[in-house]
């Protein structure tokens, strides 16, 4: 599938927000691509599940989740459901292009324990900390619910390497 060229008509079955071009594109797949190595580098072995939802410029939220198994003996490696990994991919690609997102999040929550959590919060096209009681209130079970309540933890520092060169 092609991408869309700014002299097509928009169709009316699907929404229409702005076309950051290709270079655009490009460079946030690439920071995409580097904030995934350092999160799961920071992280480090075990399973971890990432979840992220965002609130696009026309008012839709949009969520995806994936989970993400990490070895790092021998080698590194990360095993994850093709299909929900590129789906958050692309998601987390999108918010640190910027122009069509307005708001998003990308919480981790690792298997290591009953529910440790770590949060980076993706604002001015990178991953920045949020306050462990930030997570905390934004993971909390519903009142009634039997779900365990999970533990938040600090998200690791994951420098941005357009300004640590």
């Amino acid at each position: 599938m092609t991408n869309p060229q700014p002299d097509q008509p928009a169709r009316a079955d699907r929404r229409s927000l702005p076309y950051p071009g290709n270079e655009a594109i490009t460079a946030a797949r690439r920071r995409a691509h580097r904030a995934f190595a350092q999160l799961f580098t920071a992280l480090g072995a075990g399973r971890h599940r990432l979840h992220y939802g965002a609130l696009d410029v026309d008012g839709r939220y949009r969520l995806a989740s994936a989970t993400v198994a990490v070895t790092t003996a021998p080698a590194w490696h990360l095993d994850a459901d093709p299909d929900e990994f590129a789906a958050i991919e692309a998601a987390v690609t999108a918010a640190l292009e910027g122009s069509c997102t307005v708001l998003a999040t990308l919480v981790v929550q690792t298997g290591q324990e009953p529910g440790p959590v770590v949060c980076g919060c993706i604002e001015r096209g990178w991953l920045h900390g949020m306050k462990a009681a930030a997570v905390q209130a934004a993971v909390r079970p519903c009142g009634g619910s039997s779900a365990p309540v999970a533990r938040a933890y600090p998200a690791p520092f994951l420098p941005d390497p357009s300004v640590t060169g």
